[in-house]
C-alpha cells in the first residue's frame, strides 16, 4: 500500500453512500485484519450492515453519522497498552482502508454495548471505527505549528519528517495533545491521559514511525 498517499489524503468521514463492502476490497480488508490481529493479540472484527451502533450518534457542533452500518470494532485483553495497541493498529488498518478505497473516522461514542456483542473470553471492547465508501472524502484538520510539538531547531531530518507526519495524525476533537522529546536517537512521545488520551497516542506513535523511519530511533519510555 502507498501509505504516503494513503496518510496525505485520508481524513475523517461520517457520511456514506450506499454501496456495500464486498468483492477484492471486503477480501482484501478482511486479510489485513487477520494479519493484525496475529501480530498485536487484538480482536478486531469487521462488522457489516449493522446500523445500531452509530444509530442516532452525533457530536456537538458537527453533523452526526449517515449510513454508518459498516465498523471495525476494536477489542483486546486488558493490560496497561490495550488502549495504545487499539490506537496503533486501528490506524494502521485506517490507512489501509483509505489505501483500498475506502473512508473511516475514529468514533470512541459509538454505542459499545452493541459492539461488545460476541467478544472473546477475557475481551475488553475499546472503540469503534465507522468504515464505508464515502458521500465525501472529509477535510483536512487544522494544525498547530511545528514548535508545538517538538523542538526541531537543528534536529536531524528524520525526527522533524517523524514530527511532520504524526502531524497528520487523526487525534479526538483535534486536540493535538501531543509532544516530542529528543535525546540523540532515542526519543520519548507525551501523550495525553485517560481512554482517549492514550488511543490518540497510540496514532499518534504509528504516524511517527513511518515519517522518522522506525530504523533511525528507538523509543524511550
Amino acid at each position: 500500500m502507498d501509505m504516503d498517499r494513503a496518510i496525505a489524503e485520508r481524513h475523517s468521514v461520517r457520511k456514506y453512500t450506499s454501496r456495500r463492502i464486498e468483492g477484492d476490497v471486503l477480501r482484501d480488508l478482511g486479510r489485513e485484519i487477520d494479519r493484525v490481529n496475529g501480530e498485536s493479540g487484538l480482536s478486531v472484527r469487521l462488522i457489516l450492515d449493522e446500523p445500531r451502533a452509530f444509530g442516532g450518534f452525533a457530536l456537538k457542533g458537527v453533523m452526526g453519522f449517515e449510513n454508518a452500518v459498516n465498523y471495525l470494532a476494536i477489542s483486546g485483553p486488558e493490560s496497561d497498552h490495550l488502549e495504545l495497541d487499539a490506537g496503533y493498529y486501528g490506524e494502521h488498518l485506517v490507512l489501509f482502508a483509505q489505501s483500498i478505497g475506502l473512508n473511516t473516522c475514529w468514533a470512541l461514542m459509538a454505542k459499545k454495548g452493541i459492539a461488545s456483542e460476541n467478544l472473546p473470553d477475557g475481551h475488553r471492547m475499546v472503540i469503534s471505527i465507522s468504515v464505508g465508501y464515502g458521500a465525501n472524502q472529509g477535510v483536512p484538520h487544522k494544525s498547530k505549528p511545528i514548535g508545538q510539538f517538538a523542538d526541531v531547531e537543528g534536529a536531524p531530518e528524520w525526527f522533524v519528517d517523524g514530527v511532520r507526519c504524526a502531524m497528520l495524525a487523526p487525534t479526538g476533537v483535534n486536540r493535538q495533545g501531543f509532544r516530542f522529546e529528543r535525546d540523540g536517537a532515542r526519543v520519548r512521545l507525551i501523550g495525553g491521559s485517560g481512554t482517549l488520551g492514550r488511543i490518540d497516542t497510540g496514532i499518534v506513535k504509528y504516524h511517527f514511525e513511518h515519517g522518522a523511519g522506525r530504523e533511525n530511533f528507538t523509543w524511550m519510555d
